[in-house]
């Protein structure tokens, strides 16, 4: 094993201290353990921002998913601090229910799981979002996801989708 895959795997020892496990750390631990969750205050928005950010939560509301991931992408990419995490879990939440949409489970439970650990840090309410609201919604309907059966995913996009209001 080279060097860099070492860092990947995680140890896990028994009560004694022997290693009982070895596990290699998948892409989404590696970005959680990397990402920089300090100084997570509002970003500076221009009007661009603020109306690429509205026109996003706007069709998000209207059901538009990819297109309001399209429109949270402009801001994101105008934002290099640490709080452009907000906007990728939001981008990620509308990515996960247009998988949802076309029925790819594999997919949308990916982005839910993303966006989860993306958007916890902003808690309770972050741009004037109710992030706890969107994050108890999300974490709910990817449990029924994980346990669902092909007939239960209209129920649950359709819940999630009425539910999940900006």
């Amino acid at each position: 094993m080279d060097r860099k895959s070492i860092r990947d795997v995680i140890l896990q020892r028994d009560a004694e201290g022997s290693v009982c496990r070895l596990t290699f750390m998948g892409t989404v631990e590696k970005r959680q353990r990397q990402a920089n969750l300090s100084n997570l205050s509002e970003p500076k928005m221009s009007g661009q921002d603020w109306d690429d950010f509205r026109r996003g939560i706007v069709l998000f509301n209207g059901g538009k998913f990819w297109e309001s991931h399209e429109a949270w992408e402009e801001v994101w990419k105008r934002h290099p601090e640490n709080s452009r995490l907000f906007f990728q879990g939001l981008i990620q939440v509308a990515a996960g229910l247009h998988q949802l949409e076309r029925n790819i489970v594999h997919g949308a439970e990916k982005h839910f799981r993303n966006a989860l650990w993306k958007l916890k840090p902003f808690r309770p309410v972050f741009l004037g979002i109710n992030v706890k609201k969107v994050v108890d919604i999300v974490e709910s309907k990817r449990r029924q996801l994980l346990r669902s059966k092909k007939s239960d995913l209209k129920r649950i996009r359709d819940a999630l989708i009425s539910q999940l209001k900006l």
